[in-house]
């Protein structure tokens, strides 16, 4: 899989300048410049929800939900938790979901081609993490496929997310196996808070983007929200030359729509929530196929097209003020290209959940969960699966208790999620936490968890043949193809993760987070290739050389994290955050060749430093500067350089509904590498925000 990888991040053409996209997003940006003197409500970009005018007092107390699955204070969950705001987005600069989850200390993310990123979270990264869950608004988005995330296709307005809630180290205990290193929720703002329009046109030397939303009232006591966006994007740049093979997708155009409606009917004890999606993408795709004939490679050019769509429904009932009921129902499609072949899948997923408090010191929170996916794939020559389609089932109960042994001092967190799937048949997955405040300002929490990653459908039944020999350097008569297959049995790869974390707030102004953590990994998923192998002849006469998935695997990763905020005045507010991250593996099965044990795994493909360090400064009331640097140690295994960025936003509110931003992305170098040989150019795009 690492080999067809490697071929996937081959190098690519250097961006030509894409005139007529900036003539037409420049257009735009200029005319809405010119129309501010529009009727609207105060401004929310800049001062209806500006944050400088909450302490750090108020932010901490700040209630997510994706630790536990209901609502509680940032400063009381016993895990570690990064939240990025609404007004991070926007002052960030980013203009993708990957691009925002850089500023959270333990999370690695690196930028592989135009359209793909490698994201994770406390080690062993990739082009899919496999031991990554990521949700939008409680609805997965990992698939099967792959276990991972086509971060290419998973997109919204980012003006419309609430905020992205991170949960690093194991949620497995609450959201079932795949939330191994951690767990990424992206909500998006109910309704009620989107009522009005906002129209976004963005334009720069690497991409064009808009978005266009809008909200109202509909009968009593509900909202809706309608939202369309479109951009394009260009190619990364290699070495100084234009390559001809480029896998970095150049030409990325994609478009988006869909919908939002909460409703909460006399204000009662009833909510509802409605939303759905559907969107479109494509790109310029040129593939390297293998061929049984000279010169066994060649070169293929296609579009490559992704589209599919959601839909997702959730009813809430506040039984008592101590008492409350969920149920949640999302199907998904996907139908999309990846390396010559085609997949399409169907999810429908059914959850139920209650919370309620007993005995004054419990406070427990329990849930059924049924999911079912079906798949369909279109094969190629570089990979197949047998069978073509299939069915996948899973169930599961969950349950946690939070134990308040000595109330507002000492907390005690046990709980348990039970789990039954296809593959691997039923798994446990059990945690345990502490919650300790000896003092008001000091807090300690530690945990103990079991997760589990169940095999891919790929790892378990896929077909990929990655290489081709010619006879001359194989030694037979014959070309040789390498290939790897899946043949079912593979078990589920497991964690025991140790984790300790503090907080400390030693005055108003300040609030440092420090979280450790030591994970022990086991039965990894990685190549079996016997020394006795028999070679095959395949149906075109073809040597076939076998090799398998297997569990042969273990490792270790330790490390620690470090973010701190300091409100240094009413209008400056600072931010850093440092990550140490080392990963060691080790072979299992001695038996295995040297050279073939181990092409999906690398202790090198992540950082072992990492650094950022924000400023967001109110030069006045209508004009913000915003810093962001970041310093990325190397990848000793894809040989790509440390290097070090920084971006700027510089933005200017002349109305109370209109905000023009100019943002420089990467400025200290012209271009740098961060996962493959492919490299990010320095940018500058503009941005007119108007609300109406």
């Amino acid at each position: 899989m690492k080999d067809v990888c490697s071929r996937f991040l081959a190098s690519g053409h250097r961006p030509r300048p894409y005139f007529i996209r900036i003539m037409i997003w420049g257009a735009a940006f200029f005319f809405l410049t010119s129309i501010g003197g529009f009727p609207g409500r105060a401004r929310s970009a800049v001062g209806e929800i500006d944050f400088t005018q909450f302490s750090l007092e108020e932010l901490k107390n700040v209630k997510i939900s994706s630790a536990s699955k209901r609502p509680e204070r940032l400063s009381e969950v016993p895990a570690a938790v990064y939240v990025i705001s609404q007004e991070d987005i926007r002052r960030s600069g980013a203009t993708s979901i990957p691009e925002l989850l850089r500023m959270v200390p333990g999370v690695q993310v690196a930028r592989i081609s135009a359209t793909e990123w490698a994201v994770n979270i406390r080690g062993l990264n990739e082009l899919f993490s496999n031991k990554l869950l990521v949700l939008i608004d409680g609805r997965s988005i990992y698939t099967h496929v792959f276990s991972g995330v086509f971060w290419d296709v998973r997109d919204t307005v980012l003006e419309d997310i609430d905020r992205i809630e991170v949960i690093r180290g194991p949620g497995a205990s609450i959201w079932g196996s795949n939330a191994v290193n951690g767990v990424i929720n992206i909500i998006t703002k109910s309704a009620r808070n989107t009522r009005g329009g906002e129209l976004t046109a963005q334009a720069g030397s690497e991409e064009g983007i808009g978005t266009l939303r809008y909200g109202d009232v509909v009968g009593p006591d509900a909202f809706y929200r309608v939202y369309a966006k479109y951009f394009v994007r260009g190619k990364l740049f290699e070495e100084e030359r234009d390559i001809q093979n480029d896998p970095s997708k150049s030409d990325w155009h994609s478009g988006r729509a869909g919908f939002r409606m909460d409703w909460q009917p006399d204000e009662g004890p009833n909510t509802y929530t409605f939303e759905g999606g559907g969107f479109y993408s494509q790109y310029d795709n040129e593939l390297e196929r293998i061929v049984l004939s000279p010169p066994y490679f060649i070169e293929d050019e296609e579009i490559s097209r992704a589209g599919g769509g959601h839909f997702l429904s959730r009813w809430s009932h506040q039984v008592s003020s101590t008492s409350s009921t969920a149920l949640q129902f999302f199907y998904d499609y996907l139908n999309k290209d990846f390396d010559g072949g085609n997949v399409r899948t169907h999810t429908a997923d059914f959850e139920f959940q209650h919370h309620f408090q007993f005995m004054e010191r419990n406070d427990l929170i329990w849930g059924l969960n049924w999911r079912f996916i079906s798949d369909r794939f279109d094969e190629s020559i570089d990979i197949s699966t047998d069978p073509t389609s299939e069915d996948f089932h899973l169930f599961s109960a969950f349950f946690q208790d939070r134990i308040q042994v000595f109330p507002d001092r000492f907390s005690l967190i046990l709980g348990a999620k039970f789990e039954h799937n296809d593959y691997t048949g039923l798994d446990v997955q059990p945690s345990a936490r502490f919650l300790w405040t000896p003092l008001e300002r000091h807090t300690f929490w530690g945990a103990i968890s079991r997760a589990v990653r169940v095999p891919s459908r790929i790892e378990n039944d896929g077909v990929i043949s990655g290489f081709v020999f010619p006879p001359e350097d194989a030694g037979f008569d014959r070309p040789v193809v390498l290939q790897l297959r899946g043949e079912g049995g593979l078990e589920p790869e497991t964690l025991i993760a140790y984790e300790l974390g503090y907080r400390f707030q030693p005055a108003k102004p300040f609030w440092l987070n420090i979280a450790s953590f030591y994970n022990d990994y086991d039965r990894l998923i990685a190549v079996r290739l016997n020394e006795q192998v028999v070679p095959e002849i395949g149906a075109d006469n073809q040597v076939i050389i076998p090799t398998y998935f297997d569990n042969n695997f273990s490792g270790e990763s330790y490390g620690f994290e470090v973010s701190a905020f300091w409100q240094a005045a009413d209008f400056w507010r600072l931010q850093a955050a440092y990550t140490f991250l080392e990963t060691e593996l080790h072979q299992k099965i001695p038996e295995v060749e040297a050279g073939f044990q181990n092409i999906l795994l690398f202790e090198g493909a992540n950082p072992r430093n990492q650094v950022s360090l924000r400023s967001d400064l109110d030069l006045t009331d209508h004009l913000e500067l915003n810093l962001w640097y970041r310093y990325v140690d190397r990848l000793s295994e894809n040989n790509v350089d440390s290097y070090s960025t920084l971006d700027a936003r510089l933005a200017w509110a002349p109305l109370p509904d209109l905000e023009l931003a100019v943002v420089g992305q990467n400025l200290f170098e012209q271009r740098h590498s961060e996962f493959s040989s492919l490299e990010v150019e320095r940018s500058v795009y503009f941005k007119a925000d108007w609300l109406f």
